[in-house]
């Protein structure tokens, strides 16, 4: 990936920023080549290296597929506790590729439904959907900017590969 000044990228759980600038600046003592990248309330500096590593170009169609498939999957649930759920939805988070944010809102999904099918309410916990939540928001934001829509259109587009047949 260049990282061209004007590039689109997605740093992870941060979401998509925008490469703002790309300079030398001293960096714990010595002159580092540096990506600058403003994200939606951020501004973040990071050395090249470190950014190669981070920062990812928008889903393409063929990753937008597997999304689509990662939201209709309705394969087995994690059954260990919660804590050791949260660990991977956090590992998954952070690494922010669209399949693993699809796989994160496809489980919460599926677990909003059992849960409301089994006990009349639909309501994960609080960190459960704060998880969900967030991994939706990466993911609809991406799904926009990707398929050139509004975001409430990519809301739309999500909830349509979740829907299951009754």
């Amino acid at each position: 990936m260049k990282l061209a000044v004007g590039d689109l990228v997605v740093y992870g759980n941060h979401g998509i920023g925008r490469v703002a600038a790309r300079r030398k600046q001293e960096m714990l003592g010595e002159a580092q080549d540096v990506v600058v990248l403003e994200l939606e309330q951020l501004k973040v500096t990071l050395p090249l290296t470190l950014a190669q590593t981070q920062l990812r170009p928008l889903a393409n169609d063929a990753e937008l597929h597997r999304v689509g498939d990662a939201l209709r999957d309705d394969g087995e649930l994690n059954s260990r506790n919660w804590l050791s759920r949260r660990r991977e939805a956090v590992e998954k988070l952070v690494g922010g590729t669209p399949v693993e944010l699809a796989q994160i809102v496809s489980e919460g999904a599926q677990r909003e439904r059992l849960r409301s099918a089994s006990r009349g309410k639909g309501q994960l916990s609080l960190s459960e959907r704060q998880l969900y939540t967030r991994a939706r928001t990466l993911l609809a934001d991406e799904v926009a900017l990707a398929l050139d829509i509004e975001p409430a259109a990519a809301e739309v587009w999500i909830d349509g590969h979740l829907m299951r047949p009754s």
